[in-house]
């Protein structure tokens, strides 16, 4: 029997490169950043949402206690879940309804008599993707007066919505969105001009 050589090297045509797992990259915060985040979110477990449901007035405080702008006709349901709440401002008769996620990593700014519907999630942080560790960044969500975001309507980080305008449920938005305007779908598309809303006049 002739004995077996050394082993020969692998021809590299046929070797398969298996890629380096990449390493997401979160957006760093200071000593006392983490501080505050950690007690944010054992606040947000022990004392926001198991409130009572009609204790509107004390998630508002909450909310304060911790940096938010939100104004005493703000309502906002007790599963409302929230990130960094220092970054999010409420305007006057806000309502945020159930199950909806607030993720506030850049400023979250809802103007006066908008209505958030259940399960809608405004996401102002997004990967980019382009770079190996695929680094966080934050864009922040600008949604103009008496507007309405339907059931389950996600938002994408660095969307600006115009005064008056409706989301249809389920839409995805990923694009300024101009004032006066009925969008649905994925991506959200016009489906008509609001002639009924109420313009704000320009400014001088």
């Amino acid at each position: 029997m002739t004995p077996a050589g050394p082993p020969q090297p692998a021809d590299e045509s046929m070797t398969t490169l298996v890629p380096e797992p990449r390493r997401r990259v979160f957006r760093r915060l200071t000593i006392g950043g983490r501080l505050v985040d950690f007690a944010w979110r054992w606040a947000q477990r022990l004392v926001f949402h198991p409130s009572p449901a009609s204790f509107y007035a004390w998630r508002r405080w909450v909310l304060r206690f911790f940096g938010a702008k939100v104004h005493a006709s703000v309502v906002i349901h007790r599963s409302v879940r929230i990130i960094h709440p220092w970054n999010l401002i409420l305007d006057e008769a806000v309502v945020v309804l159930h199950g909806v996620v607030l993720d506030c990593q850049a400023p979250v700014t809802i103007g006066a008599g908008t209505r958030i519907s259940q399960l809608t999630h405004l996401c102002t942080a997004t990967h980019s993707y382009e770079q190996r560790h695929m680094p966080i960044i934050g864009r922040p969500i600008s949604i103009g007066s008496r507007c309405w975001l339907a059931a389950d309507v996600f938002v994408g980080c660095g969307v600006n919505i115009g005064d008056g305008s409706v989301l249809g449920a389920r839409s995805s938005v990923f694009r300024d969105v101009p004032p006066g305007v009925v969008m649905a779908g994925t991506p959200a598309k016009l489906i008509r001009h609001d002639p009924t809303v109420e313009r704000v006049p320009a400014q001088p």
